[in-house]
């Protein structure tokens, strides 16, 4: 499942915008905090974790203990789950829809954090690191993330204008 945890949140993403699109209001509105708030834990957790990245594999290379990583295990899954949340807000609002795909999101990134969770063990604690790198260099870090996250916003405001179909 780790191996293709891209393709799978990729089809997650294409569920989600399959949904019917709400009418822009409040719940809409709502999702707007808590995707800037995932935007600020992710810049930071990635000033804190640097250039690193696992790919198709678990690795463990240096394990990261500063910033959010002392207070959270996984911050970057959470900012994942957080932006999750906050599309399926802008996309469906308050609907059964939204929450069945932040149910489904959720399971699926607490068994990719188990995952790790049981492979840490298996690092030595002497690998920890402690990078700070500038917010811009995090930003730049995670331009992947940046493009999908704007294409799928793109796409929900597209659905949600009045006669476009796809």
């Amino acid at each position: 499942m780790y191996k293709f945890r891209g393709i799978i949140t990729a089809l997650l993403g294409v569920l989600l915008l399959c949904l019917p699109p709400a009418r822009f209001g409040c719940a809409v509105y709502a999702g707007i905090p808590i995707f800037a708030a995932a935007f600020f834990l992710r810049v930071c957790a990635r000033m804190h974790i640097g250039e690193h990245t696992r790919e198709k594999k678990l690795s463990c290379p240096s394990l990261a203990q500063t910033g959010p990583y002392r207070y959270i295990r996984h911050p970057l899954y959470l900012s994942n789950f957080m932006a999750g949340a906050a599309f399926a807000l802008f996309h469906a609002g308050f609907s059964f829809g939204a929450l069945g795909f932040c149910t489904v999101y959720g399971v699926f990134l607490a068994a990719l954090a188990h995952k790790e969770n049981k492979f840490f063990i298996s690092c030595p604690t002497s690998n920890t690191v402690h990078i700070k790198q500038s917010v811009v260099k995090s930003i730049i870090n995670d331009r992947y993330t940046w493009i999908w996250q704007a294409v799928v916003l793109v796409i929900i405001f597209l659905l949600k204008i009045e006669g476009v179909n796809f």
